[in-house]
């Protein structure tokens, strides 16, 4: 009996998991390296975003979402091109429902930043990185995704 119990819960976790394992012969079942580093500026974007916005709500950075707009608005059609990749990438691969899946994906990095602890540390870093990526460009924004990672090389699988 509590093997069974065991078996249906570890059945019934692996259907809740946030990345399900890759729709059997629907598409590569990889994403390129471009798909990969657009996934990854997105992501990084999504962080930088709401880390500024609640720093600034803190009060530990006065300028720090405003700063973000602002490189958001001066790199839109980068952003924009990441987003459509991510996008084509995702429909591709998880074709039935690809919207609520990266929803969630993006809801998690939300959520994540938000029950960081806003304290002077992690604002600290926030305002270094942004500074950089100001001074930088894109280039050195795409760069510091790549290198975060944001667990994207854990959760796809790249193709070679």
């Amino acid at each position: 009996m509590f093997a069974k119990a065991v078996l249906l819960s570890a059945l019934l976790l692996s259907l809740a998991a946030p990345f399900p394992a890759w729709a059997a012969g629907k598409g590569k079942q990889c994403f390129t390296d471009a798909e990969l580093t657009a996934e990854r500026e997105v992501r990084h974007g999504i962080y930088l975003r709401e880390t500024s916005r609640l720093c600034q709500a803190g009060g530990f950075l006065k300028d720090s979402f405003p700063t973000w707009e602002k490189f958001e608005e001066v790199n839109g059609a980068r952003f924009r091109a990441a987003v459509g990749r991510r996008a084509k990438a995702w429909k591709r691969e998880f074709p039935q429902d690809w919207q609520s899946k990266q929803t969630r994906a993006d809801g998690a990095i939300v959520t994540y930043a938000r029950n960081l602890s806003m304290v002077g540390a992690v604002c600290a870093q926030v305002d270094k990185e942004l500074k950089e990526i100001s001074k930088g460009g894109y280039g050195k924004f795409s760069a510091r995704a790549k290198l975060l990672k944001n667990e994207v090389s854990d959760d796809y699988k790249p193709c070679r």
